[in-house]
């Protein structure tokens, strides 16, 4: 598990190598649901050279999906929040 619903973020990601599943729950669903794979509104796949856990950072919010491994072959790059944040301030993203 590289993000896990409901936790405060604290890294962007940058998927170097490997291919990644995404869970996206239906709203208002609470992250310590014991049924929470049941609660599942979407899954996708998302490919190398995609960012991702940019949500969370620039809202201040707690991470709204979970973020799986599909393989062992996943490698992320992760980038701090902070300078994240610093970045897109910097070049008005």
């Amino acid at each position: 598990m590289i993000i896990k619903y409901g936790d405060i973020g604290t890294y962007y990601y940058l998927l170097a190598k490997g291919c990644v599943k995404v869970l996206l729950y239906r709203d208002g669903t609470d992250c310590n649901d014991k049924d929470l794979e049941y609660k599942i509104k979407l899954t996708k796949f998302i490919d190398q050279g995609t960012g991702f856990g940019e949500l969370a950072l620039l809202y201040n919010d707690k991470r709204s999906a979970t973020v799986q491994a599909v393989d062992d072959n996943v490698e992320c790059y992760t980038l701090d929040g902070s300078i994240f944040k610093s970045i897109v301030i910097m070049f008005n993203i």
